[in-house]
């Protein structure tokens, strides 16, 4: 509980109506989760404006409510403040509220297109090995044991705090995260003392957010000019846009990639479809490491692990070991058959995560490649026709069909796919439903083939217009692996 004094501490309120020396329960921004005694935050967001539901949430016992609007009607018994930025303040009422749980701890926060989720991983494998440590993203937020799912990559600041104070009782000593550009673009994580800052690469993605590249961009660059200068940068400079922030910060840095400028590199390495096995070098010295995930891509994530774990002065020894040890991560190139042909599951949902995912399996050296996939729904349109590029260079077979269609036409989005191939390009088919599209691809697989299958990764759910249905990709290829026999 805390005082509405205390809750506001720091913050420029504009107008105050009601009492101030009152008892908070809770804070929420979603009316559904209001309880007694709560403060409801009236955020108006990207999609919906919580405005709409402050009656809801004072019909279920909110106490406070911050807008920044006036009320319209009267609220007997409800204190309202009126806020210039809600949004910045959030996260300061929620670090309020919470006691600041991430006072005196070792947070690295891990921004970029592709990759966050695996390097997240891999960096909290390393470093749990010594240290209690809690990380949060796409997979979900956990400490230790205790893990729940996300609906967000990055949570809003009040989930993060309530997690941290609830679930972990700040008995930990590092935070790993997934930073993502809408995050730092809505404030999310303004507040947080990070202790690393990691680029993994940057292409097309999020553009109905952002509307341009120059924006996603810029986006990233908040968590990079936040870093002071006894903080870290950790870049990515394969790519030209890590390399531009080394001029942009007043942090330290380290860089890492294939690059021969690079701070951590490989020396050397061998690729296949059993595993990676690497000499990296770094500036405290030479390190091997066996892993048993695949792919090039796989490899640029364990460097950029490797480079966070040698800034935080952990041992070759356990560097090598969290990687030996480290199994995969659910549904980023993951190898979930293998028998005649393999069959991969990937996340990869834009052009150039599309690419990277096809050009590492390239070089495992299959037979044929048979790609399965398709493009989000009421999401960026824009890079649909350079996915469909992308499958018609780098697949032998491809198989078009639905990933979350949600208010759109499935096939209007394949259209615009398909509308990327190459003039004559004739080895593909259009399969609107998902299992269909699948089983297909299963199906002409044959002895040292290898089917991807892309876009939807863990997520275990299909959005149909409004509706959400049970959807898995792992459920579907041990059913049709297991009636074909193989």
């Amino acid at each position: 509980m805390s005082n509405i004094r205390n809750l506001l501490a720091g913050i420029e309120t504009i107008e105050v109506r009601g009492s101030l020396d009152i008892q908070i329960t809770g804070i929420t921004q979603d009316s559904r989760q209001v309880n007694e005694g709560n403060c409801f935050i009236a955020i108006s967001g990207y999609k919906d404006d919580g405005n709409k539901y402050i009656d809801d949430a004072v019909s279920k016992g909110a106490i406070l409510v911050i807008s920044e609007t006036s009320p319209a009607g009267n609220y007997p018994g409800v204190t309202w403040v009126r806020l210039k930025d809600i949004r910045k303040a959030f996260a300061t009422i929620s670090l309020n509220f919470y006691g600041d749980p991430l006072k005196g701890k070792y947070v690295v926060g891990v921004t970029g297109t592709n990759g966050k989720t695996t390097v997240v991983a891999l960096i909290d494998s390393i470093f749990r090995r010594k240290m209690r440590t809690v990380k949060f993203g796409t997979l979900g937020a956990w400490c230790g044991m205790n893990g729940k799912k996300a609906s967000l990559t990055t949570p809003e600041a009040n989930d993060i705090y309530k997690f941290l104070a609830e679930e972990c009782s700040g008995d930990f000593e590092n935070v790993i995260m997934e930073v993502s550009s809408v995050a730092l673009e809505l404030d999310r994580v303004t507040g947080i003392d990070f202790s690393q800052a990691i680029f993994t690469n940057l292409s097309g993605d999020h553009l109905d957010f952002h509307y341009n590249m120059e924006n996603y961009f810029d986006s990233k660059l908040l968590l990079f000019r936040s870093l002071t200068p006894d903080k870290w940068a950790i870049l990515n400079i394969d790519d030209e846009k890590g390399k531009s922030i080394i001029e942009i910060i007043d942090s330290k840095y380290i860089t890492f990639g294939f690059s021969s400028e690079a701070d951590v590199k490989p020396v050397s390495y061998k690729l296949s479809a059993k595993g990676i096995k690497a000499l990296i070098s770094t500036p405290a010295g030479d390190i091997q490491i066996e892993s048993c995930l695949i792919g090039r891509i796989n490899l640029l994530n364990i460097i950029a692990a490797i480079a966070s774990a040698i800034v935080r002065d952990i041992s070759f020894k356990d560097i090598a070991a969290a990687m030996k040890e480290f199994k995969n991560v659910k549904g980023r190139l993951d190898k979930v058959f293998e028998n005649d042909f393999a069959v991969i599951i990937d996340y990869a949902h834009t052009d150039n995560a599309l690419e990277n995912l096809l050009l590492s399996v390239k070089e495992l050296n299959f037979r044929k490649i048979i790609l399965v996939f398709g493009a989000g729904g009421s999401r960026d349109t824009t890079k649909r026709p350079r996915m469909g590029a992308v499958a018609a260079e780098f697949a032998d077979e491809v198989i078009v069909t639905s990933d979350n269609p949600r208010d759109e036409d499935p096939g209007d989005i394949i259209k615009q796919i398909i509308a990327g191939f190459p003039d004559g390009f004739k080895s593909y088919q259009i399969e609107k439903d998902r299992e269909k599209g699948i089983a297909a691809g299963i199906n002409i697989a044959a002895k040292g083939d290898v089917v991807i299958i892309a876009g939807k990764g863990h997520e275990d759910y299909q959005i149909l217009g409004k509706e959400v249905i049970h959807f898995d990709d792992y459920e579907v290829v041990a059913n049709l692996t297991e009636a074909k026999g193989v």
